[in-house]
């Protein structure tokens, strides 16, 4: 396996030479780990909120909220790509959705309705914000007319984290009657992903 893209944007390569690049590899366990570090906690976040003791509505709006920050993060940090640079947008996203599952662990021996607010707004932040700068980085590694296909099987990592997340987190909490592993399980997740962000980035020649 190579140490990265061997060759600049735009040239023609098929699936099986981009599946031999450690870029393509990153990048997959990129859309891996994102959705495990997210899709645990949004699938189960009004439940975990009843449960500590909070009204429905109140729940409901407040993760509402967060669904509106996730419209500021994904332009926010698809600038920040643009600026700075795919892996440092991303890292920084990362930051804000483990900063946000902190903010849940937190509730948990602390249940005061102002970490509902942190994690709304940081967790919301960083919610989508990754999905572009892959598309983005992808596009520009491996850009050709192989490029749907090559993108589809990146997509791959995606869905099996997307499949698996939710999952996990009801698991979690039914045997351990609590989500505080699945919090800290997303952290882990968001360090693993960033790191896959630079690994994939495009070495200088």
């Amino acid at each position: 396996m190579s140490r990265g893209a061997r060759s600049g944007p735009g040239t023609d390569r098929a699936l099986r030479q981009a599946v031999g690049e450690r870029a393509f590899w990153a990048l997959w366990l990129a859309y891996l780990c994102t959705p495990l570090a997210v899709f645990p906690i949004t699938t189960h976040q009004v439940a975990f909120a009843i449960d500590r003791g909070f009204a429905p509505l109140l729940a409901a709006w407040v993760f509402g909220t967060a669904g509106l920050m996730s419209i500021v993060g994904r332009v926010t940090f698809g600038l920040a790509a643009d600026r700075f640079g795919g892996p440092l947008a991303a890292t920084v996203s990362y930051g804000c959705t483990a900063s946000g599952a902190l903010a849940l662990l937190a509730l948990e021996a602390d249940p005061r309705g102002g970490w509902l607010g942190v994690y709304a707004v940081l967790f919301g932040l960083g919610f989508g914000a990754r999905g572009p700068i892959i598309t983005a980085m992808a596009s520009d590694l491996f850009g050709g007319r192989r490029f749907g296909v090559i993108y589809g099987a990146l997509s791959v990592g995606n869905g099996l984290g997307g499949a698996i997340g939710p999952w996990f987190g009801g698991v979690v909490h039914d045997v351990m009657g609590s989500y505080q592993l699945v919090f800290l399980t997303s952290v882990v997740f968001c360090a693993l992903g960033s790191t896959c962000f630079w690994l994939a980035r495009r070495r200088a020649p």
